[in-house]
């Protein structure tokens, strides 16, 4: 199967994060198994550098970076015309990387994995925590 990932989850599977939730924590751990094809938008990579700079979390770039090296089956995805085309249609998402995350997730015609309340509300997209 083929998921979004988004920034606190990535984070939290990259720690090995206890307070990552269970499905999202399997489904990820197959992954790195080879098992399924996890999408990282280019947002969560902007969030991941403005958040690693701000020393709010323990990873960086470079730590999504290896993963990237390590395992073919995690790819970036890229906030490109498609996808803001795509997250404009959003309509119960107001925060804007949200948004993008939400119409990645809808142009790709994938689940997301994610806690994030406003998100998991959207009736945009399926989210698995």
């Amino acid at each position: 199967m083929d998921y979004l990932v988004d920034t606190v989850a990535l984070v939290r599977h990259l720690r090995a994060a206890r307070n990552l939730g269970s499905k999202a924590r399997s489904i990820l751990r197959q992954a790195d198994r080879g098992q399924h094809q996890v999408f990282i938008s280019g947002v969560t990579l902007m969030e991941i550098l403005y958040l690693s700079e701000k020393k709010r979390i323990a990873i960086n770039l470079e730590s999504v970076r290896n993963l990237l090296i390590e395992r073919d089956n995690y790819q970036v995805f890229p906030v490109d015309m498609d996808v803001v085309a795509t997250a404009a249609l959003v309509d119960d998402v107001p925060e804007l990387h949200d948004r993008l995350i939400v119409g990645t997730a809808k142009w790709l015609q994938v689940a997301i994995l994610t806690n994030d309340p406003v998100i998991s509300a959207s009736k945009h997209v399926e989210t698995i925590w």
